[in-house]
């Protein structure tokens, strides 16, 4: 930078002394001043490269720690190799080792307990719930059909496996279920409704199949609805409405009556299809 000064000092002192040659300074100058700002964006891409170099490699990295981990049947819970075995093993850096294990905890593929050592993570939805919830707040306000489609899943879902539940479900798996419906009529005689109630029915209802997936997957898309729930309209039916159609679905299941089981979870999904559409109505 000194050299630049000093050559701009010897040019104006040049424009002063010798009027002539006032133009060709001027565009000397000019193509000084165009030469820092080519270097200015040159030194910008260079540093955006490296960035972007540095990124692709960490996720080059995160992919072969996932491959490590198939190779070596771990299982979820299962004790990671050490930090030097993993440098040994992959031949990177301390420090890139580190960045792309902390990229993996936050994919929830890996688990990082401080003192004891890094787990493979259990199965979950988290990613995939933070982001479905992120970008369907997002769209809110001009489009509900995001939250439409992520109800359609969990009907589908609900609908598909009733056969499963009924071929499944204990008495005492059912009398439980007994209970919690009660226990929502009540709250709702009582004006102490809340929509853990149903979510709590809706998800001991599946519990008899043993499917954690698909568990999470109902638990997923309930978190989702209830996160944007509160840009909605009100519920189109009242507590005690709501109450009386998992009275109806409960006791289905306990007749063992498929149709009328199914039925009920149709209508209960069409109340609240009409609640979206008409939010989506008002946002119009």
């Amino acid at each position: 930078m000194w050299y630049r000064s000093q050559n701009l000092k010897s040019l104006l002192i040049s424009a002063c002394i010798n009027k002539d040659k006032t133009y060709d300074v001027l565009c000397q100058l000019e193509r000084m001043r165009a030469g820092s700002q080519i270097q200015k964006i040159d030194e910008k891409m260079r540093t955006e490269m490296k960035k972007t170099s540095k990124k692709e490699a960490s996720l080059v990295l995160q992919d072969k720690i996932k491959s490590l981990i198939i190779k070596q049947n771990l299982k979820s819970g299962d004790l990671m190799p050490t930090e030097n075995e993993l440098i040994e093993q992959l031949g990177v850096s301390r420090s890139s080792l580190r960045e792309a294990i902390k990229s993996l905890e936050a994919l929830h593929i890996l688990d990082i307990r401080h003192g004891v050592g890094t787990f493979v993570s259990e199965s979950s939805l988290v990613p995939m719930i933070r982001g479905l919830s992120f970008h369907t707040q997002l769209n809110l306000h001009n489009d509900h059909n995001q939250l439409i489609n992520i109800l359609d899943i969990r009907e589908i879902l609900e609908y598909g496996f009733a056969p499963m539940v009924l071929g499944k479900i204990s008495q005492e798996q059912t009398a439980l279920l007994q209970k919690s419906v009660a226990n929502m009529e009540k709250n709702a005689r009582e004006q102490k409704f809340s929509p853990k109630d149903e979510y709590h029915i809706h998800l001991k209802l599946y519990e008899p199949l043993n499917n954690p997936l698909l568990i999470q997957y109902l638990d997923a898309f309930w978190q989702i609805y209830q996160q944007v729930e509160k840009g909605l309209p009100p519920p189109t039916l009242s507590p005690e409405k709501l109450a009386m159609q998992h009275r109806e679905l409960i006791d289905a299941v306990e007749a063992h009556d498929l149709v009328r089981m199914q039925r009920a979870i149709l209508q209960y999904f069409q109340s609240i299809r009409q609640r979206l559409q008409q939010g989506g109505h008002d946002a119009n």
